[in-house]
């Protein structure tokens, strides 16, 4: 007598490398679902996941916990071969991945958690437009495993969508700068008033991105050759950058070096806070304080990134500009980025013509 080959629950689905799991889902359906594995072993496996979660389901009325880990890999696992963009997909995921705590359940992902990673995205000088596609990346995911996998996960993304300002519009002018600095200045906190001004400054006068100064440790500066070093790691391009030092630029650091011998010598941190609560720490964000400094001002709204496209914009439009030495500086990685700052403002337009010889009007 023949005995009857155990039913493993798992087949080779036509047009697919991966392995297809069957089994009934709380109500009684039978349902098939991709395991986005390769290896029939752990396809087995997951296929006994998913029945034993359908049964505490059925039971329990538990649903089960899910990683923001197995969100990513069975989301980009099972959209590899269907989607052309997936390389681009693992890229927007990385910082996710970088910000949000290993082991995060996505159950447990909430609106704020949301906006905790666009504050910190934005004090790192990303643009609003980057952080959206890295936001619509996640709430892809949350779909796909909603709609393929049959997870009943909330999705905080929804609503989250940031505005895209132009940035080619958004440089400041002289009289917006003077105002932004006088604004900060006068800031009501104590705290604020010990940095905020020098950021402004430094992001101006040296082509930093937001995120690299803040970042930014004391061993990095050399008041003797005024320059600041950024290391490899310190980077968005990955590359060593020497920041020479003006005049104004120098004077916001040794400002902040007088403010860091009076509170704490020993910080390896050019903005440390000073506040009672986090004394002696780094400072990480500036997103609120900046945009409270940019309403107090009166001008249109604009995020620290602004200070660094001001500065590049500025630069390349100089009657001497060398754009090659303006690219190192700035870290851009193709010479044609920065090419992109040269924007033509209407007035520049007017003056363009205004000087050619007059035609009689026929």
């Amino acid at each position: 007598m023949h005995k009857r080959k155990k039913k493993e629950g798992v087949r080779r689905r036509k047009g697919s490398r991966y392995w297809w799991a069957s089994y009934s889902d709380a109500s009684g359906k039978r349902v098939e679902k991709s395991t986005g594995t390769t290896n029939k072993r752990e396809a087995i496996a997951v296929r006994n996941k998913m029945q034993t979660e359908e049964w505490n389901k059925k039971v329990h009325g538990v649903e089960p916990d899910r990683s923001f880990e197995q969100l990513a890999v069975l989301y980009l696992r099972g959209t590899a071969d269907v989607k052309r963009s997936n390389s681009t997909d693992v890229k927007r995921f990385k910082p996710l991945a970088l910000y949000f705590p290993e082991g995060l359940l996505m159950n447990t992902l909430k609106v704020g958690s949301i906006a905790g990673y666009i504050h910190h995205r934005q004090d790192a000088g990303v643009s609003n437009k980057t952080i959206n596609k890295e936001l619509s990346v996640l709430s892809s995911a949350i779909k796909y495993c909603n709609r393929k996998l049959g997870w009943n996960l909330p999705n905080p993304v929804v609503g989250q969508r940031l505005e895209e300002i132009n940035e080619e519009a958004r440089c400041f002018s002289v009289d917006e700068y003077w105002k932004l600095l006088t604004s900060a200045k006068q800031a009501q906190s104590s705290h604020t008033r010990n940095y905020l001004a020098d950021f402004i400054v430094l992001g101006f006068n040296t082509m930093m991105r937001p995120g690299e100064m803040l970042n930014l440790e004391w061993n990095r500066v050399s008041f003797d050759r005024r320059t600041v070093e950024l290391r490899v790691e310190d980077t968005k391009g990955k590359a060593r950058r020497l920041i020479p030092l003006n005049d104004e630029a120098m004077a916001a650091l040794l400002r902040l070096r007088r403010v860091a011998d009076a509170h704490f010598p020993d910080t390896p941190w050019v903005f440390t806070h000073t506040k009672p609560r986090y004394f002696g720490k780094q400072i990480q964000r500036v997103t609120k304080v900046f945009t409270t400094a940019v309403e107090r001002a009166e001008i249109p709204h604009a995020t620290p990134h602004a200070l660094r496209h001001t500065s590049i914009t500025e630069s390349v439009h100089l009657p001497n500009a060398n754009v090659v030495d303006i690219s190192k500086v700035a870290g851009h990685k193709n010479l044609k980025t920065t090419l992109g700052y040269i924007h033509t403002a209407d007035e520049r337009l007017h003056d363009a013509v205004a000087d050619l010889p007059k035609i009689a009007t026929i």
